[in-house]
């Protein structure tokens, strides 16, 4: 097991692979399951995730088993998940909830509670990888979404039905967040959308998940351009979300899912930063552009403003961001 020193490991054929319960916090995971796929290639690997975030894993080649954890269940609900795992005798687990799940279940080698680093980085992302370091795991660089030829034709074949042409440069937009404070103004949007979509070669698309549909139905309706803006949230599968993502030329978000997805996929972002800190959530591409107001009080990191007044994100205006795409797209 894990006592914080490194460690050789041997004999390893069965991994459990504990991650987080929100989707985008999922996807700055996913680094660490590609590296135990790359050290372990023969490992089956089952993963412990929340249900939000199931359909990540569904799918992927590199996951043998999926196990749901509600963390809203009983107590005796919870003792048979522990019995069930516990019964795989896994050789090694990973948790990125630093829980006392790895230890309930007797695994051979584990993470343990406090997992010891004196790293100064900053970003989620490499924050999660140093986990592997005490055990001697290596990763290398990669993409580590994974996308199922399913999803990418259902998603060509949604753009193709949408008037979408090869030539045509696809720029996405993600204006939800599931924090309300994170949220850049409708208005924002519209004003960006209605500045580039005067452009024939342009075709915006809208995406999020369906709670955030009544915000894109909105924006669409004040901007009125069927044919040159395309609402699809709400519309997609997670999977095909992905595939709609790395479809687009540019995506264009708040601290989001999207945000995460699209950095992991190597789509260029323009992302908008208020009370959270892009050096731990930001895009990572050489290209991508932070649009954030250099305030005091910014990043607060705080679930309500305290001045009650948005300013870090009421402040960044159309035109910083309209910038910000034509600098990447011209």
């Amino acid at each position: 097991m894990y006592w914080g020193r490194l460690m050789e490991l041997s004999n390893i054929h069965k991994i459990l692979f504990i991650t987080l319960s929100n989707i985008g916090d999922v996807i700055l995971t996913l680094p660490v399951l590609s590296a135990l796929k790359d050290n372990f290639p023969d490992a089956f690997i089952d993963v412990v995730v929340g249900p939000r975030p199931e359909e990540v894993f569904k799918k992927d080649p590199r996951v043998s088993k999926v196990f749901i954890y509600n963390k809203a269940a009983a107590l005796k609900d919870k003792m048979r998940f522990i019995k069930r795992l516990k019964a795989e005798r896994y050789d090694l687990a990973i948790d990125m909830k630093a829980s006392l799940l790895p230890a309930l279940i007797a695994a051979k080698n584990r993470t343990g509670l406090f997992p010891r680093s004196k790293s100064k980085i900053k970003h989620k992302r490499l924050i999660h990888l140093e986990i592997l370091k005490p055990f001697g795991i290596k990763y290398k660089e990669q993409r580590t979404i994974y996308i199922d030829d399913e999803s990418k034709n259902k998603i060509d074949k949604t753009l193709k039905d949408n008037g979408v042409k090869d030539t045509d440069t696809l720029i996405g937009m993600s204006p939800g967040s599931r924090s309300h404070l994170k949220q850049w103004k409708k208005q924002g949007f519209i004003d960006v959308i209605s500045g580039i979509i005067n452009n024939p070669q342009y075709k915006v698309i809208l995406i999020g998940d369906v709670s955030e549909s009544g915000l894109s139905k909105e924006i669409a309706s004040a901007v009125n351009r069927p044919g040159s803006l395309i609402d699809l949230t709400g519309k997609t599968s997670l999977n095909e979300l992905f595939a709609l993502i790395e479809r687009l030329n540019l995506l264009l978000t708040c601290d989001s899912a999207s945000l995460h997805i699209a950095s992991d996929l190597g789509v260029k972002v323009v992302a908008i930063f208020g009370p959270t800190d892009p050096e731990e959530y930001g895009p990572r591409g050489d290209k991508d552009i932070v649009i954030r107001k250099n305030l005091k009080c910014s990043p607060c990191k705080k679930a309500q403003c305290e001045f009650g007044t948005h300013e870090c994100m009421a402040m960044i205006s159309a035109k910083n961001v309209l910038e910000a795409i034509r600098m990447i797209l011209e």
